[in-house]
């Protein structure tokens, strides 16, 4: 059970990201989770990265894709959706109660989650893009949850999001942040990084 300055840090945190996207099609949270999960899930990565099963990624969803490094350039692992490693559980259980609570106060109708690992090796990037599908409509919103350890401005790496009809808005991808916006109408782009690898967990609320 969640003590109640968890739970209404918890709700604070979900509340920002909510009113973010209301106000500028995009939210923003950094500290999402504590720092030995975010450490935690660092780790996973480095590790799948070591043992070669990080995969390149395609372009499209799992049934129709293909692969195009003029395009895309990261290596992904999807996580089990009923895994027992600790820190995958900590965060499938923040985002479970994210889902929760985007439901119950935005009638948001929100019934799966999907997420993958994600490093981009440097100089590696993603073009300017949609997160939906043309054969696919079921993702409703995209998040992205850093997991990079003290990351600078020099190192690159930037998100930049598109918003319709409002100035760009790039983003550092810091340890423990967390992104959040509309997944069939925010473009975005993932910049190269100049010094080290960039990586992350990728995800897609859907219904």
């Amino acid at each position: 059970m969640k003590g109640d300055d968890a739970s209404k840090n918890e709700q604070n945190q979900f509340e920002g990201l909510i009113q973010g996207l209301l106000n500028d099609e995009y939210g923003c949270s950094d500290d999402f989770l504590q720092p030995d999960i975010v450490a935690g899930l660092r780790n996973n990565i480095q590790g799948l990265f070591q043992s070669g099963d990080l995969k390149s990624a395609g372009l499209g969803n799992k049934d129709v894709h293909h692969k195009n490094k003029q395009i895309r350039g990261d290596k992904i692992k999807w996580l089990e959706e009923k895994s027992e490693d600790q820190f995958e559980v900590a965060f499938l259980t923040k985002i479970a109660d994210f889902v929760t609570y985007l439901n119950k106060t935005c009638y948001t109708s929100i019934n799966q989650f999907e997420s993958h690992y994600a490093s981009y090796e440097q100089n590696s990037f993603y073009k300017r893009h949609l997160d939906q599908f043309k054969n696919d409509k079921g993702r409703k919103f995209s998040l992205v949850f850093y997991l990079n350890q003290d990351w600078q401005k020099e190192d690159g790496g930037i998100l930049s999001l598109y918003p319709k009809d409002k100035a760009q808005k790039d983003i550092s991808p810091m340890g423990g942040r967390m992104v959040f916006f509309r997944s069939d109408e925010m473009e975005h782009e993932v910049h190269p990084s100049f010094t080290r690898d960039r990586i992350s967990i990728a995800g897609w609320f859907k219904s």
